[in-house]
């Protein structure tokens, strides 16, 4: 009994350090997954006009890549005005955090008896600011060169995923079939085909219909922060659009990007957690009426497994992790209800 379980956990350990040490490798192939999953049915659509599959998958893969293009440049002066901005934003509000706390300081040291000390260092002069340093000169080509290297590494990434993605839209399920094809029973043919079509169709229904909501959710965001009279209401659109792919942790960012924005900009306690009332408002409002109306009985997962599957793979990919979070839980709960041997994984996730 011992050994079976010992070395379900050594192959468990190992495949989790395969994840981890191999991230450059997997990440590319499960970000193109999730995506060829998206854009399969636009493909299929492209098809049943008589377009063969890789002109279809080229029209597709074309097109998105416009949308995104034209999307990023037109964002591209306001959010860099508004990144401008963000460290002296980030500055003032931590200057205005150390005067929130200074009187919790004092009565904290009145508490164990050091009031003298503390109101001596209260009245005591600032020190003086230390003398600036002026750049020298490999500073500046060290500096260029890390962004450089960034910026080239995720250009990388990206034209990588955009080819896979190509490919297995202009294949269709060519490797799958090839693959099904070494199964030595009819069962297991079926059981993979079921598998196949239950995944795909989960996949893209998650991300279609998450990506609608982010929409409407952006769009309502925006709309009251322009009401309310915070500055760059399309930016904070933008911003929740995109972080609410992050299940919980991006909410948490978003409510913390607020906070600094209403502390550099206002002095008032009701001024300055307005914005992030709102914005919790409407995400409560989302994810209790507008998601489980939407997504239906199709993706019924537990939600404290699902924020230690982002938790997880937050840890071992970063931020595509975070992204590919709930697909991969998804995908392991319809393997957990298809194969009988992996029951188990349908139970942990499921709601």
């Amino acid at each position: 009994m011992g050994a079976p379980f010992t070395t379900k956990l050594i192959a468990v350990v190992l495949s989790v350090a395969a994840l981890a040490f191999g991230r450059e490798f997997f990440i590319p192939i499960a970000l193109a997954v999730c995506f060829q999953a998206l854009l399969t049915p636009l493909v299929r659509g492209l098809g049943r006009l008589r377009i063969p599959a890789p002109a279809g998958a080229a029209i597709v893969v074309v097109g998105a890549l416009a949308v995104l293009v034209v999307g990023g440049w037109s964002l591209a002066g306001p959010f860099g005005e508004w990144v401008d901005q963000a460290p002296t934003n980030i500055a003032i509000a931590r200057r205005k955090l150390r005067e929130i706390g200074r009187p919790l300081d004092r009565l904290s040291d009145a508490a164990s008896g050091e009031a003298g000390a503390t109101g001596a260092a209260a009245n005591a002069p600032p020190p003086p600011a230390p003398p600036a340093q002026i750049a020298t000169g490999p500073a500046v080509p060290s500096l260029f060169a890390q962004l450089l290297g960034r910026a080239t590494s995720v250009v990388a990434r990206l034209l990588e995923v955009i080819v896979l993605v190509y490919l297995m839209l202009a294949a269709g399920n060519m490797l799958f079939r090839k693959l099904v094809k070494l199964l030595p029973a009819p069962d297991d043919l079926r059981t993979a085909t079921d598998i196949l079509n239950k995944t795909e169709s989960i996949v893209s229904r998650y991300l279609t219909v998450t990506a609608l909501i982010n929409v409407g959710q952006g769009i309502a965001v925006g709309l009251a922060l322009w009401a309310i009279g915070v500055p760059d209401p399309f930016i904070w659109g933008l911003a929740t659009f995109v972080l609410e792919f992050i299940p919980y942790l991006g909410g948490v960012i978003m409510v913390g990007l607020l906070l600094i924005d209403g502390f550099s900009a206002h002095s008032g306690w009701g001024q300055v957690l307005l914005a992030p009332a709102i914005y919790l408002a409407i995400s409560t409002l989302q994810n209790n009426v507008v998601s489980p109306y939407a997504y239906g009985n199709r993706l019924k997962l537990n939600p404290l497994a699902v924020m230690i599957f982002v938790l997880f793979w937050w840890f071992i990919w970063g931020i595509p992790g975070v992204f590919l979070a709930i697909p991969i839980a998804a995908t392991l709960k319809v393997l957990g209800d298809q194969v009988p041997t992996m029951s188990v994984l349908a139970e942990l996730l499921g709601e």
